[in-house]
Order: structure tokens, then sequence, then C-alpha cells
């Protein structure tokens, strides 16, 4: 269902264009079930490595529909931008995630009940129908519709009772667009932490009447809950935007899982090539396999794309950084070029790498992309302050579109 290239991401855009205004509108709370998403872009995958860019999605959209039509799947694509600035003006949420994961680990190493009811919900077998019937096409197909999700996150915390980060632990594991921000987030508002004291309560009716009957969570569904608490919220300290890069004499492109279309956006002055594969570094567990394939199969086919498919591919280890700081100096590298990722298993995974750089006398040099320059100033507090932007911010870009 999802090849790690860009070219079938743009076939799947090319193949959803007709449903994504007002069909979309009318149909996309609707989950069918495994091989029956079509109603729904399903674009999340290619999105989340930028194999296809939002920013293309958005154009090709709205030639198509305009924005009053398509204004509920122009929305969401919005809520991808909204979550990753918020992480970026929030830089502590992701730790904070991160600790509460290995905390609630511990946990259940030593509590042999909790660690049985978890084993239980990620192996879909709590007795639940819904839990269990989403947990299970989960692990098959590494993808759930929007609203299982939803649905999923509410069962988990309210109804089982598990701790919410292990929950996003198992959809970070599993996910093949599973994305730092909108995946930890996404918990986080359900659970009533991301906007404080609110919670997302599942109801039975609404499970059935959009699974068309298809699930039904049962009648020992909680139907009333109170939020979420945490000691220590993450705190808003805005963006540190990186440093204007320069490019260097003998620069290198570094493509990573965070960014595959880095044609265009890194300098094409760059002779070497190579990437870096995180995916690994998602969880103190073993990512799915399925994760880990379509992550590396997304940057080979952006370093293909860049003309260099047999460009070296390291993974996060400290021998492959090691490896890789050899391999820059073996090509006389002075500059290295990567989409900047401001949190998450890439930022993780590159910290040391900047160090040995820095080390060795190479620039780490960072690159935006135009449209989360623009719309992350936008997304410090709740969506509706980025959603008034919306049409200025697509304006904006059109305008130099009809430019260039």
């Amino acid at each position: 269902m999802f090849t790690p290239d860009r070219a079938s991401g743009l076939a799947r855009l090319e193949a959803f264009l007709p449903q994504a205004g007002r069909a979309y509108a009318h149909r996309r709370n609707t989950d069918l079930g495994p091989g029956n998403h079509d109603h729904v872009s399903r674009l999340s995958p290619w999105l989340r490595h930028r194999l296809v860019l939002e920013r293309e999605v958005l154009q090709a959209v709205l030639d198509r529909h305009g924005l009053q039509a398509a204004e509920k799947f122009v929305d969401e694509v919005f809520w991808r931008s909204y979550f990753r600035g918020w992480m970026a003006h929030h830089a502590s949420a992701w730790t904070l995630y991160r600790q509460a994961v290995s905390e609630a680990r511990e946990a259940a190493e030593s509590d042999a009940g909790l660690a049985t009811r978890l084993a239980d919900a990620e192996a879909g077998r709590t007795g639940n129908a819904a839990v269990d019937a989403w947990a299970r096409e989960l692990i098959e197909t590494g993808y759930l519709h929007n609203h299982a999700r939803m649905w999923f996150a509410s069962l988990w915390i309210f109804t089982l009772r598990l701790p919410w980060a292990l929950g996003a632990d198992f959809f970070l594991r599993h996910l093949l667009d599973g994305d730092p921000a909108s995946n930890t987030l996404s918990w986080r508002w359900v659970g009533g932490l991301h906007t404080r004291g609110k919670i997302y309560l599942a109801r039975r009716d609404n499970v059935l009447r959009f699974t068309d009957g298809r699930i039904d969570p049962g009648d020992g569904i909680v139907t009333h809950a109170e939020p979420l608490t945490e000691s220590v919220p993450p705190e808003r300290t805005g963006i540190a935007w990186p440093e204007p890069a320069v490019t260097g004499r003998h620069p290198a492109w570094l493509v990573t899982e965070e960014d595959c279309r880095a044609d265009g956006l890194l300098p094409a002055s760059a002779k070497f090539h190579f990437g870096l594969v995180a995916s690994r570094a998602r969880s103190p567990l073993a990512p799915a396999r399925a994760v880990c394939e379509f992550s590396e199969g997304a940057v080979r086919d952006a370093l293909g794309r860049a003309g260099a498919p047999e460009a070296p591919c390291f993974g996060g280890s400290n021998a492959g950084l090691e490896a890789l700081v050899q391999e820059l100096s073996t090509n006389g590298v002075d500059a290295v070029h990567v989409a900047w990722p401001p949190y998450g298993p890439v930022a993780d995974t590159l910290r040391p790498l900047a160090l040995r750089l820095h080390e060795a006398g190479v620039a780490l040099c960072w690159h935006v992309r135009d449209l989360d320059r623009a719309a992350w100033p936008f997304a410090d507090r709740g969506f509706f302050k980025l959603k008034k932007k919306i049409p200025a911010l697509l304006r904006a870009f059109d305008r130099e579109r009809i430019d260039a």
C-alpha cells in the first residue's frame, strides 16, 4: 500500500485529487477498515518523510477545487504544520515525552499486572473489539485512519487506563507516518495535556456510526473521565531558528528521513552525498521492520534522485557516526548541509554528529523549508491562531509560484 519513493507519493496524490474537495469533507471521519481508506488521502507516510511536500499537495488540491471546497483538507495539511511548529516553540515537549516513556517502561517492569495489560493491548488481545481491531491493523499495515487513532488513544488512556506515553510509543514504533510532533501532541491532546483540562473521550455511538457498525467498543467504554495532569508542562521558549547556512568550498548533502525532497533545498554544488536513517531512535524498543524499511527506502530514493544512488547511508550508532566522519574527511568535505530537525529522533541522532563535525572542522549547515518558516510563528498556542493565517499564507505562496 505504501512504497517509499516520491513517484508513488505523487501517484497517490493524483489518485486522491478528485476526492479532496467536498467529498473529503463529507466522508473524512469514516473508518471503513483495512484496505478501504480510499476516501482519505493516505498521503501521510510520504508527507512525513517529505518525499512529497505539503506545499505541493496544497497547490494541487487548490488548483483542482479552490479553498472553499477544499477547506477541510487544507486544514488537515496545516494541522501538520501546527503540531510541528508548536513543538518547535516548546522544545522540551519531546524531551518530556521521552522521559515519560522511560518512566512508564520502568513502572511496567516492576508491575507484572501492568506489563500484562500493556502486552495484551499491543498484541490486540484485550477483549475490547475496537482496541484489538485497530492494534492488529496498525501492526499489519503500518497505518490507521486518523479518527481511529483518536478513538484508540482515548480507549487506551481512559478505558484501559494505560500510560499515555506508552501508547504514543506504540504508535511511533509502528506507524509509517510516525511523526515526533503530530504523534506526541495528538496523544497529549486526547489525554487533556495539550489543551489543558480538555480531553477527547471516545463514545460508543460515535464509533459505531463512523465505522458503519463494523466495530463496537462495547458497554464497558468509559463515559466520564478526568484529564491527565503533569507536574512539569512543556515550557514555551519560542523557536530557536538556525543561523543562515554557509555553502563551503567542498559541501556535502546529508539526507535524513525528515526531508527526502532535498533536491531544491540543499545546494546543487555539493559533490558528495550521504544519508542518515534514525528510525531506530524512535523508541527504546525496536521499531517495526516496515517502519525502518520505509524510512531507509525514502532516504535511498532521495539520494537516487540526487544522482547518488550508491551514496553511503549510515545509522545512528557510534560506529556509524565515526564511519561517517571518516568518509567526510576522506572526501575533503568542509560543510554538511541538512534539512533542520528541531527535535525528534533525527535531531537526537544528529547531536553527537554535530559535535564530531565541529571537532573535525566541518560546518553543519541547517536549512528550513519556506512553509515552516512562514507558518510556525503562528503555531505557538492553539490551532485557530494558525488557521486564521491560512488564506494569507496560501496567497503568498501562490504569488511566488506565479512570479517564478
